[in-house]
């Protein structure tokens, strides 16, 4: 055989997917040729590409001692040792390889990639920039410069970016899908919708981009709660409704596993709610397994980690794997805590791993839309009667409220009201503030003159983004000040002694945020909307008895704040006695709150046990 082969002819079989035959022509020519590196780096890739990555890179590195200075050797040596999950030998690869040709563009692109994905973008923009310039490079590569720019803060610069992308390539899903996550993030959740949209069309398999529609469905002040349902629904009717694959439900009295899977174990909003309930659940009544999707983790995930009875690292697996290691361990009950957020395993809950599926989406609020999702718990104000229709999931509500919150420990105490003129305060992502909202605030400011709003977030660390949030806000940015937030929040705790009312962002409403403006004394007026994501914030004031803080309509919330801001003696009570009644709440009661879960997960189970024997 191999007298009749060339090195040409077996590329071609492998370049054609013909695996078999590839792989039969490479060990005939390597019989004639054993010290032919070629030939060993090319079945050494062939094997990986078949599932055997061991003996692959064992290949591989047998071509390396042969030839030290081949860059695509090195850069293929990475790229097995990456799909083995062995990313810190990974990347010295990738470097080396750049370091033999600076223009191997293949290699820029999956080590930028890498680095996105480690929490580095800074290097991964490094790298993702040629140093002899753009000439011949792709929309991949252009993609992951304009990811790391958008995640170092520099949306203007991450939009410029990805629109030569999708110059270059406008069939890429992945330069469509992360253009919508700038568009999204600079305010224009129209065009972002769009280009979700489009990405889909190329690639309908991509669940991550369906998350971040029914995501920016939030910032769309028409959206209603059917409208989100619809949506949500969207997904089955392209991809078609998974079959139910769980084991029976048994033995309805039974401790029960329980299983929290979140991206969010970590410093981070959900986790103010997660470690009180972690903390408080009974554990002769469940038993904790937390499913950790973190990429990045930190202080908090050890804390949070020593909660759990069972904690698993699900970050590397694949749907497939991580639904396995779910029934691997006998969960009964699994709990999704993201929603539709970034990092959410929602599409591995497809493959049925637990009997009974929940969402408990604390920032998110809700509908997943999704057939897989069984029930969610949420309560009476955030989902009031009537609002059963909005869901896909069937509605249980809690009678202590949706959460239980835990103040951290190092923040400061309450300050004294602010003097001088009041300062109103919106420490909301500007991505959240829609212009209708932009226009009653400018009818408050118009009423009170000499009034002002400090706007402070991330976004506004980045001095070009500064200027344009200052452009989008229009009338109320003359009566701004901006203020990014250097070294963190924890860093700038002493900023909630400046203002005097909190604005809670619409139509996406608050839930850590304004509990932690709450905790500092600071009162939040809401408005709350026709959907739940719209009333997360009053569904918080209403557990603390200020339901007189949020608006039903837009002339009640401009007459609110008027009238809060004339009233210093209301403003200086709510100060002094906010915590009081913080502690007083069901919001700060997580030994109520965990009682309540558990017996809203037995009545799920029982009624699953009953199912089976119909």
């Amino acid at each position: 055989m191999a007298d009749d082969l060339t090195l040409g002819d077996v590329l071609a079989l492998h370049r054609a997917g013909r695996l078999d035959e590839a792989e039969r022509g490479y060990r005939a020519l390597q019989a004639l040729r054993p010290s032919d590196p070629d030939l060993s780096h090319l079945l050494g890739f062939l094997l990986y590409q078949r599932g055997n990555g061991a003996t692959g890179l064992a290949m591989i590195e047998r071509a390396l001692m042969m030839a030290p200075g081949v860059p695509l050797y090195h850069a293929n040596r990475g790229e097995v040792l990456l799909a083995m999950g062995r990313l810190l030998e990974a990347e010295p690869a990738f470097r080396r390889a750049l370091e033999l040709n600076p223009d191997f563009l293949p290699a820029r692109t999956t080590l930028s990639k890498m680095l996105i994905e480690a929490g580095r973008p800074d290097e991964a923009l490094e790298v993702s920039i040629p140093p002899r310039g753009d000439d011949g490079v792709g929309g991949k590569l252009l993609v992951n410069r304009g990811i790391a720019l958008s995640a170092l803060g520099r949306k203007l610069e991450a939009h410029a970016v990805l629109s030569r992308a999708l110059a270059l390539d406008p069939t890429l899903a992945a330069a469509h899908g992360n253009f919508g996550n700038v568009l999204r993030d600079l305010g224009d959740w129209t065009a972002a919708l769009g280009h979700y949209r489009r990405a889909l069309e190329l690639e309908p398999d991509l669940f991550i981009v369906h998350s971040n529609i029914m995501f920016t469905r939030l910032l769309d002040p028409a959206a209603t709660g059917p409208d989100l349902l619809a949506e949500g629904r969207a997904w089955e009717a392209r991809n078609g409704t998974p079959p139910p694959t769980a084991r029976p439900a048994s033995d309805p009295g039974r401790r029960l596993r329980v299983g929290y899977v979140s991206p969010d174990f970590r410093e981070h909003a959900v986790s103010y709610f997660a470690e009180p309930l972690l903390a408080a659940h009974d554990r002769a009544r469940v038993e904790v397994f937390c499913y950790a999707n973190v990429a990045r983790p930190d202080s908090t995930t050890a804390r949070l980690r020593g909660l759990a009875d069972v904690w698993r690292d699900v970050s590397t697996l694949d749907d497939e794997a991580f639904a396995g290691r779910v029934r691997g361990d006998g969960i009964d009950i699994l709990v999704d805590l993201a929603g539709h957020t970034a990092g959410n395993r929602l599409r591995a809950m497809a493959e049925r791993p637990a009997p009974v599926q929940v969402s408990l989406a604390l920032a998110y609020g809700g509908t997943t839309g999704l057939s897989w999702v069984d029930y969610i718990l949420t309560d009476s104000v955030l989902t009031p009667p009537g609002f059963e229709s909005h869901f896909s999931e069937t509605v249980v509500r809690l009678a202590g409220g949706f959460g239980a919150f835990r103040p951290r420990d190092d923040w400061p105490g309450v300050s004294a009201p602010p003097d001088g003129p009041p300062l109103l305060g919106c420490f909301t992502d500007p991505a959240r503030i829609d212009a209708s909202q932009v226009d009653l605030w400018c009818r408050v400011l118009n009423r009170v003159p000499d009034a002002r709003i400090l706007f402070k977030h991330p976004a506004y660390d980045v001095p070009d983004m500064t200027e344009y949030w200052r452009r989008r806000l229009g009338a109320v940015a003359g009566r701004a000040i901006f203020e990014g937030v250097p070294g963190g929040w924890g860093a700038n705790m002493d900023v909630y002694g400046r203002v005097c009312v909190m604005l809670d962002s619409w139509p996406a409403s608050g839930t850590s945020s304004s509990l932690i403006m709450l905790w500092m004394g600071v009162p939040v007026v809401t408005l709350a909307g026709r959907h739940a994501n719209q009333r997360l914030t009053a569904a918080i004031l209403a557990a603390i008895g200020l339901d007189d803080l949020a608006a039903t309509d837009g002339d009640g919330y401009v007459a609110l704040l008027c009238g809060l801001l004339g009233d210093r003696g209301r403003l200086a009570a709510l100060r002094a006695d906010m915590r009081r009644r913080l502690k007083g709440s069901p919001l700060l009661d997580a030994t109520a709150h965990a009682r309540a879960v558990e017996e809203a997960y037995g009545a799920m189970w029982a009624d699953a046990c009953r199912r089976k024997g119909d």
